[in-house]
């Protein structure tokens, strides 16, 4: 095991002390530019430096030990820090990085042999199936090549995109994650290209767009599937010509940044049924990642079910730390999870708020019921009541969620809310 040490700073100066040899070739470190990327921030940090010309030191909550980095040399400043949680100061100074490099020393952390390949910080699991991601994880990192992530929702796609940033020679750069099916298809393009004041109405000021905070770093471009046609086009021309310019603007910015992609969808799929570009998509594809549901990898399981216990423990200090039962053990194992490791959390975080004592029943355990149809042909039925059944099973599924049975069946909308019309199918 190695340190996570994070550090909130904009000072070039500050961060250069962290990149150092004696830090980097033992610990992994974790940059935050800005208080709302520490705040969105989801990966674990052992000790946490914060400079306090930043951000207001008392802002700053976190379940790991903090520092102050600051140039004020008053008692009282001190006393108002401590206070606020923090377990000493570093006042910035021409002896930064020896200072710095006392502090992480002193917890004797024994750090890994190869930090770069150890993915089980960021992914938790032991089963044949991670093992085989953790393989190609470290192909990936080993070189500068596209990545595409493939799995069904709740899979970890994003961890695994953080995972790839992080192990990589990148990864003291920043990493910028978008999911394009969460945003309004107007507002896509100035969140990916940015835009100048009065491009538009309501740019009262000037914006980077996600392709410029990402440049020297990795960008997640997380269901890239949904990306509009129109907008599939200029990212083309962005990835060929490796430049941007902001909406309204004639400056070009040369980018320099990996690409990572992830999606639910089979690409060339859309590719053949004219919904994404193929010139779009060659350009895209490099080494694909597949993610392995919940229900292909049972033996991690249980040890997710702890991990997830603890971490809910640890960032709810009012929360005791529950154990699992026998029994709950045996309905999780036997259930199919078709939300994967995200409906796992949240399954296990309600479980621990309305278990009583200090063991999580299976009756804590609130899961919804998945009909599976072993076999479909055990009773006669006509070709439309077997459509009909087939529909409704991926309506359940995938949560009423037209576009996606669409596309697993290649059927048209219109055919799908024609039935439900009918009153032949629910959602």
């Amino acid at each position: 095991m190695f340190m996570r040490i994070g550090i909130i700073t904009n000072n070039d100066q500050i961060l250069g002390s962290f990149i150092q040899p004696e830090i980097l070739s033992n610990h992994h470190l974790i940059h935050f530019d800005s208080e709302e990327k520490y705040i969105n921030n989801t990966q674990e940090i052992d000790v946490l430096f914060v400079d306090d010309q930043l951000i207001e030191y008392q802002d700053v909550k976190s379940t790991s030990k903090n520092y102050l980095i600051t140039d004020q040399d008053l008692y009282s400043y001190f006393i108002k820090a401590k206070k606020a949680g923090y377990l000493g100061f570093i006042l910035k100074s021409d002896q930064l990085e020896n200072e710095l490099l006392k502090v992480i020393n002193q917890f004797n952390v024994k750090p890994v042999e190869n930090p770069e390949s150890d993915f089980s910080y960021l992914i938790k699991g032991k089963s044949k199936a991670i093992q085989k991601v953790f393989t190609v994880l470290e192909k990936a990192t080993s070189s500068n090549i596209n990545v595409n992530i493939v799995g069904e929702t709740g899979t970890g796609k994003e961890l695994i995109a953080q995972a790839v940033h992080q192990n990589s020679s990148r990864k003291h750069q920043n990493f910028v994650a978008i999911n394009v099916a969460s945003i309004p298809k107007e507002l896509i393009e100035s969140e990916l290209f940015g835009y100048e004041e009065g491009a538009f109405t309501g740019a009262s000021t000037a914006r980077k767009g996600k392709f410029e905070e990402a440049n020297y770093g990795s960008i997640f471009l997380d269901e890239i599937g949904e990306l509009p046609l129109e907008l599939q086009t200029k990212l083309l021309r962005v990835l060929q010509e490796r430049e941007v310019s902001r909406i309204g603007g004639n400056e070009v910015v040369s980018l320099d940044l990996r690409i990572i992609t992830a999606t639910h969808k089979n690409l060339l799929n859309e590719v053949n049924n004219g919904r994404f570009r193929e010139d779009l998509y060659y350009r895209l594809l490099g080494l694909t990642i597949e993610l392995p549901p919940l229900r292909e990898r049972k033996e991690d399981i249980i040890p997710l079910s702890n991990y997830f216990l603890e971490d809910y423990s640890n960032k709810n200090p009012s929360v005791k730390l529950k154990q699992l039962s026998e029994a709950s053990k045996l309905k999780l194992m036997n259930y199919y999870f078709p939300g994967n490791i995200r409906q796992l959390r949240a399954v296990i975080e309600l479980a621990t708020t309305l278990s009583e004592g200090n063991q999580i029943s299976d009756v804590d355990l609130l899961l919804e019921k998945v009909e599976i149809k072993k076999d479909l042909l055990e009773k006669e039925r006509t070709l439309e009541e077997y459509n009909i059944e087939i529909i409704e099973y991926f309506l359940k599924k995938y949560k009423g969620k037209v576009n996606y049975v669409r596309d697993v069946l290649k059927i048209s909308k219109s055919k799908i809310y024609q039935l439900i019309k009918d009153d032949k199918i629910t959602r």
